[in-house]
């Protein structure tokens, strides 16, 4: 629900700031004080457009923050703000909306985002209803949903097993299609890709290392000879009867053990020439055996040599490295593989389609059969709401169409009907003419569907226009019962709306040294008298006026007891 909102430099609001409540609050004021101002602030933050004439006369920026209560809807809002990377914290959210002259701000718990994120919240956050404002209920693609919604969740169950086996659907058919429009560039993709993978095929790849191997094995062959050579030098440095390296070191080693006679200090010393002659000796039988071991193959060197320029060409195309080879080897297996088992066999497809299409069939049917009967009880229901509020002789109906193909909904398309008068011809809401009519139907249906939509705030701007008083009176009992499980904010000019509200906020407008300004505050029991009074009878208000006031407000209370 929406607990703070903050408004500067906003049309004429120079700064304003109203905590709201829960329940059924009624913004009452004279026309042109900016109620529908603070309505707008809201829609800006719900990521309505933002335009520079918002901005206050003289302002060089607007801000419009609102403080959320996010307890009711706290699913889908924690995944979206996971999904978007927004922070989330204690079932709040803080969003902010910065206006100027060249570009729009938007912020989210303090966290830069856009307004189509701030849009898809917008969606569990806060409905706004106004006089030309219909929004789903009178979107005939969306009424579907508004029935979907109010199902069992044993139908919400089979419509998403549905909708994954319309996704197969929709993909086999795209797969079909393309067959059909593409053969030859589908083709031309086969053969590429055979092309490929008979070239990775004959390469024979085993180990994504092998070139590394090979490598270190043609530094090896390539440079044999040197290899010899330079160890044969080596070992002569070390075997030299009177100057090679072991006689030496061996007369090395005979003097150090000599000094470590000499005291312990000489120990450490004659230890470190020994371990030093002993690695040398070491050194010497190692090479050894590698020259032993070591042995120049013409044939080998060949292979090597080829083998490493096979790899390399197929690095260049495929790499740059050979695990890169081998990861685009198995990605051209799998691609093929499509083909060979089907992706270019039209009639395998077609198979395949048809069965999921009769499983479709048969789901859709079923769902059919379930909002059916959920359609049935929404007519008796809405019929009672219009009753409700002196329509009750309108006809309302909910009907079924067939759709000319499978749609993520299934077969059905439905459109609400309305017949406000007797005698009238069923028609769609959106040819509805009337006003009041509208209003009231609107609100009955909102009354129902707000039941399971995920808003918590709603936001009536001035739906009792262009009804009378005692279908003012129903309005407002009817915004009352909506508000005991939303949180409902409504604009009104009509004493008997306003009478029905919890709590009563006066929106007033002053002028100080030549600049308007809007103010917004909660009134007592007296004010809320005088104010609708005021709404009765005028500026004039009288004790006759504050009694009838005060008897409109004991009736509402003896009938939201009953």
């Amino acid at each position: 629900m929406l607990v703070e909102l903050d408004i500067k430099n906003f049309a004429i609001i120079k700064a304003l700031k109203v905590r709201f409540q829960e329940n059924m609050t009624a913004l009452i004021g004279e026309t042109g004080a900016g109620k529908s101002i603070i309505i707008d602030a809201v829609s800006l933050l719900m990521g309505g457009r933002g335009q520079k004439e918002m901005i206050r006369s003289g302002e060089k920026k607007a801000v419009v923050t609102g403080l959320f209560d996010v307890n009711q809807g706290a699913e889908q809002i924690t995944k979206l703000c996971a999904q978007y990377g927004l922070p989330a914290s204690d079932g709040q959210l803080v969003i902010s909306r910065e206006l100027t002259k060249g570009r729009s701000v938007v912020r989210i718990n303090g966290q830069l985002t856009t307004t189509n994120v701030l849009r898809e919240l917008g969606n569990y956050l806060v409905d706004i209803h106004g006089q030309n404002d219909q929004q789903i209920l009178m979107d005939q693609d969306r009424q579907i949903d508004l029935v979907d919604n109010y199902a069992p969740s044993e139908f919400k169950d089979r419509l998403a097993q549905y909708q994954v086996d319309f996704k197969k659907w929709q993909n086999l058919s795209t797969r079909l299609e393309h067959l059909h429009q593409d053969a030859q560039a589908l083709a031309q993709k086969q053969d590429i890709l055979t092309f490929q993978n008979d070239e990775l095929t004959a390469a024979d790849l085993n180990d994504p290392e092998e070139d590394e191997q090979l490598e270190q094995e043609y530094t090896e062959l390539n440079n044999y000879q040197k290899i010899v050579e330079t160890a044969n030098y080596l070992m002569q440095l070390y075997d030299d009867d009177e100057h090679g390296l072991e006689a030496l070191l061996g007369n090395a080693q005979s003097a150090a053990n000599e000094l470590a006679e000499y005291g312990d200090k000489f120990k450490d010393i004659a230890k470190t020439i020994d371990d030093g002659v002993f690695a040398l000796s070491d050194a010497r039988s190692a090479l050894t055996n590698v020259l032993d071991g070591m042995d120049f193959d013409g044939e080998r060197f060949q292979y090597v040599s080829n083998r490493l320029d096979l790899l390399n060409s197929l690095k260049k195309k495929y790499g740059p490295t050979l695990q890169d080879v081998f990861t685009f080897y198995e990605k051209v297996q799998d691609e093929l593989s499509h083909y060979e088992t089907g992706g270019l066999d039209e009639e395998k497809l077609q198979k395949q389609l048809t069965k999921l299409e009769d499983k479709l069939t048969a789901e859709a049917a079923a769902l059919h059969e379930t909002r059916k009967k959920v359609a049935d009880q929404l007519e008796e229901q809405i019929k009672q709401e219009l009753a409700d509020l002196y329509m009750a002789k309108s006809r309302f109906a909910i009907a079924f169409s067939a759709a000319k193909s499978f749609t993520n909904k299934g077969t059905d398309e439905l459109v609400f009907l309305i017949a406000p008068n007797p005698g009238e011809e069923l028609l769609p809401l959106v040819k509805i003419v009337s006003g009041g009519e509208q209003s009231r139907l609107i609100l009955a249906l909102k009354a129902i569907f707000s039941r399971v939509e995920p808003v918590a705030t709603m936001i009536f701007d001035e739906i009792d226009t262009g009804v009378s008083g005692r279908v003012s009176a129903a309005i407002g009992q009817k915004l009352h019962s909506i508000g005991e499980h939303k949180q409902v904010i409504a604009i009104t000019h009509s004493p008997q709306v306003a009478a029905a509200g919890d709590q009563k906020y006066l929106v007033a407008k002053e002028v100080k040294e030549g600049a308007t300004y809007t103010q917004i505050g909660p009134l007592t029991q007296a004010e809320t008298v005088t104010a609708i009074a005021e709404m009765m009878a005028g500026s004039n208000v009288t004790k006759a006026a504050k009694q009838n006031a005060k008897d409109l407000m004991k009736n509402f209370n003896r009938k939201k007891k009953k």
